[in-house]
């Protein structure tokens, strides 16, 4: 006779025990008494309730789950096991899945991964690539653990599996359209600094052929109305040339920047004698002649930097100022200094930027809707942004529609 026991030991915990029973008997056959032994089957219980508990969970997921043995030969799959994968439980019963699921393009270095997991911590997360019964490829998200009996012995490997087959198909999707669009932007790149380089030869002959004309006109004996007819005409042609150029040479510099072409060539200046430079040379154009209000209120200090950067840097925040602000209060340029950073402000009190607009500021050829009526690009606040990233600062703007606008430069020092 067999049958199971639950005992309580004197510590008060329960144990099960299985007990075998047999008669011994007497010389007429009969049963004299009985003798038996018993087995501590605690642990084997405990795993199988444990086993139960989880067919049950298991039976209600969406997802593959699987128990091996501890030599990985399959012992239990639940429903979607056979409905993901097309293989019913009797075909995979005392198998390695391995055998059946991995193929030709399968990892071999994420199969030695999950061993080598396995090994050394008994769990394993990842993806692998596996294939279902009608031979169709399938991502699964992995995830195995070792399951111990009290002694620390390995009595099972629980692996639940997820498909990630269209997430997988997004991403390859994904990783294609990226490498598309940098072959296109590479393309563009090049088209851009091909054809600016060959605008660059015929404006400088333009800009040439100015020069020669005035100095003939000089020599020549014409009349006072055609001088100021051809002066006035050449003073329109210099400034297009001009701006054509300034225009190739932005081009040029995204060119240089996307291809990670902009070197910092840093050296150590003192920091107000540049900022005192930079705003004597620059004066507002087209006669109007206005100066800076200028104030250096933080201490000076000698930094490393790229001048010819950082002076590209605050030329077209200036010339901004004084383009979008004619005819009113001088644009104002204050520094100060905040944690470990110099504060360049840059305030004007002309059109100012609509808040609409604002987000788009620092993309490539973008004018606020105010500003359309004034010549422009669209492309210095998204250059001057990207070289002063390139130096280690950054750039902000406030502003309201018709009351000015403030530019702040962060350079950390």
């Amino acid at each position: 006779m067999t049958f199971e026991e639950r005992l309580t030991e004197s510590d008060s915990t329960e144990r099960t025990y299985l007990r075998n029973m047999y008669p011994l008997l007497d010389e007429n056959g009969d049963a004299e008494f009985l003798i038996g032994y018993g087995m501590d089957i605690t642990a084997r219980k405990k795993s199988e309730l444990e086993l139960q508990r989880m067919a049950i969970v298991a039976e209600k997921t969406n997802g593959i789950v699987m128990i091996t043995d501890p030599e990985k030969r399959v012992i239990w799959v639940n429903n979607s096991f056979e409905k993901i994968l097309g293989y019913k439980s009797e075909e995979v019963i005392g198998i390695d899945p391995g055998i059946f699921l991995q193929g030709p393009e399968t990892s071999i270095e994420t199969i030695r991964e999950i061993t080598r997991s396995l090994r050394d911590t008994g769990t394993f997360s990842g993806e692998i690539l596996n294939y279902t019964k009608s031979g169709d490829k399938i991502w699964l998200y992995l995830n195995i653990a070792a399951v111990y009996d009290d002694a620390g012995k390995l009595i099972n490997y629980v692996a639940v599996e997820n498909d990630i087959t269209l997430i997988k198909m997004a991403e390859q999707r994904l990783q294609k359209a990226m490498e598309k669009e940098r072959e296109l932007n590479r393309f563009k790149t090049q088209f851009v600094n091909l054809a600016s380089h060959q605008f660059r030869t015929p404006l400088a002959t333009i800009r040439s052929s100015i020069d020669l004309l005035d100095l003939k006109m000089e020599s020549t004996n014409l009349s006072a109305s055609f001088i100021e007819f051809f002066q006035k005409h050449k003073t329109t042609m210099a400034e297009e040339t001009m701006r054509m150029t300034e225009l190739m040479e932005n081009i040029l510099d995204i060119g240089r920047i996307d291809e990670g072409k902009i070197e910092l060539f840093k050296k150590n200046h003192p920091f107000r004698q540049f900022m005192d430079a930079f705003v004597q040379s620059n004066i507002e154009p087209n006669g109007q002649q206005r100066m800076l209000n200028y104030r250096f209120d933080a201490p000076d200090r000698i930094i490393s930097m790229d001048e010819i950067l950082l002076r590209n840097v605050l030329r077209n925040i200036v010339s901004n100022a004084f383009k979008y602000s004619e005819g009113k209060q001088a644009p104002e340029l204050t520094v100060i200094f905040y944690d470990n950073a110099y504060l360049i402000t840059i305030k004007d009190y002309g059109i100012g930027i609509p808040e609409k607009d604002q987000q788009f500021l620092f993309q490539s050829f973008f004018r606020a809707s105010n500003a359309k009526v004034f010549p422009g690009s669209g492309l210095g606040l998204m250059i001057a942004r990207k070289l002063i990233i390139i130096h280690g600062g950054d750039i902000s703007i406030a502003s309201d529609a018709g009351s000015g606008c403030t530019v702040t430069i962060q350079l950390h020092i």
